[in-house]
């Protein structure tokens, strides 16, 4: 049956929106001290640069087999080149991707010495897009949702999703009956109303009901208010080493994490969102795409670094 759903995957199309970014890996060795002033040198040896944000959640997508596609807003810099080539390099569709002078491309810096991140710079505005902007994505995005089998909007709190561009992508998509995944930040939660997934973790969960989920009881619970106060169909509450909680109308779910060892969890909230959407646009139950996304999640964290699903993680 699996497979048949698998082979479905290339037949389909989603649009990610939302807030991209460049994620740059500098690693490099500490082995003496700055004679200017009381700082380590860190000699960089190698200097690796990835799709971020949204965009590493249209890797996983596209690494999956699924035609993909991101809406966005870039700074007209350097930075914004180094992203757009990226997306032609990895076959990701960039019609709806604008560059705004008045915004510097968001970018992310992490310095290593061997394995070990002694540091991150980010480079980045989170003033909301101009009113000029969000009509030109709005039109996009009307273009996008007529061939799209699932919108996924994936917010950074970096200013692309403001509420009022958020609340018109509900009304299309609604318009439309196409699916709409949500993975929010706290700031903009509760405009996500209505959508068919919204998958927060731990920390924003806390954030938006105003008490800690110190175990797997209380994190249910939470699941459990999360869905009543967002009014959404579903909502997939991550817990990192605990696994996710999947609550709906009919049913409360724990699925627990794998055990593995594991070596880097950067990306694996990403992960999880573009599974879960790629398997459920094919037709394959929504509970069955989680157990998925949580095989595929941990196959991930195996891995040091950013490293998007495959296929062979699904079986």
């Amino acid at each position: 049956m699996m497979k048949k759903h698998i082979e479905q995957l290339k037949k389909k199309h989603i649009c990610v929106i939302g807030d991209l970014m460049l994620d740059v890996f500098a690693k490099g060795r500490i082995d003496r001290r700055s004679p200017e002033a009381p700082v380590d040198i860190l000699d960089i040896h190698n200097t690796e640069e990835r799709p971020g944000g949204a965009l590493n959640v249209c890797m996983n997508l596209q690494s999956l087999g699924v035609n993909t596609e991101i809406i966005g807003v870039v700074g007209d810099d350097f930075t914004a080149f180094s992203l757009e080539y990226l997306c032609d390099q990895h076959n990701i569709k960039r019609e709806g991707l604008f560059r705004d002078r008045e915004r510097i491309t968001s970018k992310k810096t992490r310095f290593f010495n061997g394995g070990k991140q002694v540091l991150r710079v980010d480079q980045e505005l989170r003033s909301d897009i101009s009113k000029d902007m969000q009509n030109a994505l709005l039109k996009e995005i009307h273009r996008a949702i007529k061939i799209s089998d699932i919108i996924i909007l994936q917010d950074y709190n970096k200013g692309v999703l403001t509420k009022s561009l958020i609340t018109e992508i509900m009304h299309l998509a609604k318009k439309a009956d196409v699916p709409v995944f949500v993975d929010p930040k706290v700031e903009n939660i509760e405009a996500y109303k209505a959508a068919t997934l919204i998958k927060p973790n731990r920390y924003e969960a806390e954030a938006q009901l105003n008490y800690e989920i110190k175990e797997i009881d209380m994190a249910k619970k939470a699941a459990k208010d999360l869905l009543e106060k967002l009014a959404c169909d579903n909502v997939l509450l991550t817990l990192g080493n605990e696994g996710m909680i999947l609550c709906n109308k009919d049913k409360l779910i724990h699925v627990h994490a794998k055990e593995l060892s594991v070596s880097d969890i950067t990306g694996a909230g990403d992960t999880v969102i573009s599974v879960v959407a790629a398997l459920y646009s094919t037709g394959l139950p929504l509970e069955t795409c989680v157990h998925y996304a949580n095989q595929a999640a941990g196959e991930t964290c195996k891995e040091q670094g950013v490293v998007p699903a495959t296929l062979k993680m699904l079986y």
